[in-house]
């Protein structure tokens, strides 16, 4: 989520690092072949929206795999970040001090555009050689690997799902145990850790304007925030420029449907992605699959409306993949797929429905990329 300018209060620190050390750091997993690995560093990076200017960072093919380094948990706003990691009694090996002076870096001399000073830490836009408008862009995750041993879940008034509810900002440290992909509260609270990246979009269409804000999903994708984006799922996005124009950051570690607080686990991630180009297949708004389940989204300010869209694009994908009408469609709808809140709290709310690919029992569809893998 957006950056929070304040930092951690001395309390909650101290009843945070309460009753437990923090892990120390695993080997590095190892990481699937790729073709391209992009950096973090300021010329690769932007901040808080997608600029229509900036001139692709990497041109690939369709079929390439792509290594990117992202930024994030930079809670140490205005503090020396050494400083704040010890604070907060983290341990850091020599690749994860690497990544904090990276990070580091990128917030301070990343180029802004458009007066937006704050906001996601985004890496791109990557090219995909061939992509136009009315084309579809498939983004394969293959893998997604937090850089950092913690993350962070913070608040401040006014946002969230009870924004008047919070009184003062907060940030709470969760530290990982890399080795068993659990998050430590303290207090013997853990939390599985699915790393997957909250923003994974393409250029927005010209309607949205020369330097959409990043906060806000859209029918580009954008900050989906959905927890099931994770290794072995791929996100299908419509083309809206020549090149597609990918963008990603918003690293978590974790989230749970909803996203109630102003951000998830809040880390900084490695992902490996595949692009891959369908052209000549166009989607009016985004949709995921697994080798589980197949997804579509509805997205709006108001949330009864991103029902009403999620359900129109669910209809609209059991009648595309598996060929329903729509009173069937819409009566599956209903008795078997699972509506989930992905998200409220990036003013444009999130909807994404769960369709089980165990219904259809004759359905002779193409084997999925990652067969074998799902929650």
């Amino acid at each position: 989520m957006s950056t929070d300018r304040r930092s951690l209060s001395s309390l909650l620190a101290a009843a945070l690092l309460a009753g437990f050390a923090t892990a120390a750091s695993a080997a590095a997993p190892t990481l699937p072949k790729y073709e391209h690995w992009v950096k973090l560093k300021p010329e690769n990076s932007v901040i808080g929206n997608f600029p229509a200017q900036k001139k692709p960072i990497l041109t690939v093919k369709s079929g390439d795999t792509v290594r990117i380094d992202g930024g994030g948990g930079n809670r140490w706003m205005e503090q020396d970040p050494f400083a704040w990691i010890k604070d907060n009694g983290i341990k850091l090996n020599a690749e994860e001090t690497a990544a904090i002076r990276e990070i580091d870096t990128v917030i301070k001399d990343t180029p802004r555009q458009g007066e937006i000073k704050t906001g996601h830490l985004l890496i791109g836009p990557i090219a995909v050689e061939g992509a136009m408008p009315g084309d579809t862009l498939e983004v394969r995750i293959i893998k997604v690997v937090p850089r950092l041993p913690y993350g962070t879940v913070g608040q401040r008034s006014g946002r969230g799902a009870i924004p008047d509810d919070v009184k003062e900002p907060f940030t709470v440290v969760v530290n990982f145990d890399e080795a068993r992909t659990m998050g430590s509260f303290g207090g013997g609270i853990e939390v599985p850790l699915h790393a997957f990246q909250g923003v994974m979009g393409v250029l927005p269409a010209e309607s949205e304007g020369p330097n959409r804000r990043s906060g806000p999903p859209g029918v580009f994708g954008g900050n989906l925030d959905c927890k099931e984006l994770i290794d072995g799922t791929s996100l299908y996005l419509p083309v809206f420029h020549p090149g597609a124009l990918f963008f990603t950051g918003d690293s978590h570690a974790a989230q749970g449907d909803g996203e109630v607080t102003i951000n998830a686990i809040e880390t900084a991630n490695t992902s490996v992605l595949q692009f891959v180009l369908h052209k000549g297949k166009k989607l009016s708004a985004p949709r995921a699959e697994s080798a589980t389940h197949l997804m579509a989204f509805g997205l709006d300010p108001d949330l009864d409306t991103a029902m009403q869209m999620a359900t129109r694009e669910t209809n609209s994908l059991l009648g595309d993949v598996y060929g329903l009408d729509f009173a069937h469609a819409f009566a599956l709808s209903s008795a078997a797929v699972d509506f989930r809140v992905t998200q409220v709290v990036d003013e444009t709310k999130g909807i994404h429905s769960m369709i089980a690919k165990s219904l259809f029992t004759k359905a002779k569809l193409a084997p999925f990329w990652a067969a074998g893998k799902g929650r």
